[in-house]
């Protein structure tokens, strides 16, 4: 596929799509937090990508190429930008994704799963953009941790602390809701 890319095939473009596309949206709703804003980045993306694949080198992989080439323009867009995250509720990633939510009859209606998730999104969105980010690559994404650092541009040690500082602070957020 890289050598069809480099030659500026569009069939290939079209392919990269279809691999990397869920990926690629997911990445930029959960930090933009805007559907319509996270399409174009995407979509400018795809153009870069049409546009850069001659000059690709392979250094890292394809999919943390292009995964970079979103957060960096996701980047971009929240520091031109007043960012208003509004209620993680409105960008409801179990319902993108086709899933539902039925908690069994017998838990107890305090650990309601849907509540869960939700204050596990509202706690997301309140951590600073870099644990932020890590977060949603390695935990939603389901990247490794060298294809984070790639992906970021950063030490596979930098990721740790920074998935480590993240995950204190969601436990700490979360600990009220799990116990209550």
């Amino acid at each position: 596929m890289i050598a069809r890319l480099r030659r500026r095939d569009l069939a290939a473009l079209g392919e990269l799509y279809r691999e990397l596309g869920p990926a690629m949206v997911s990445l930029a709703r959960s930090l933009l937090r805007d559907r319509a804003e996270a399409d174009d980045v995407v979509a400018d993306t795809l153009i870069r990508v049409h546009d850069k694949a001659p000059g690709f080198r392979g250094e890292r992989g394809l999919r943390t190429w292009v995964l970079r080439i979103v957060a960096n323009r996701c980047r971009d867009l929240l520091r031109r930008r007043r960012f208003d995250a509004g209620e993680p509720e409105s960008l409801d990633p179990l319902a993108h994704a086709g899933l539902r939510v039925e908690p069994i009859e017998s838990w107890d209606h305090a650990l309601d799963q849907e509540k869960a998730l939700k204050a596990l999104e509202r706690a997301i969105g309140r951590l600073p953009a870099e644990q932020r980010e890590a977060v949603i690559l390695r935990d939603r994404l389901g990247l490794s941790y060298e294809e984070v650092a790639e992906t970021l541009g950063i030490r596979v040690g930098a990721v740790k602390s920074r998935l480590f500082r993240a995950r204190e602070t969601l436990k700490l957020e979360l600990k009220g809701l799990l116990e209550g």
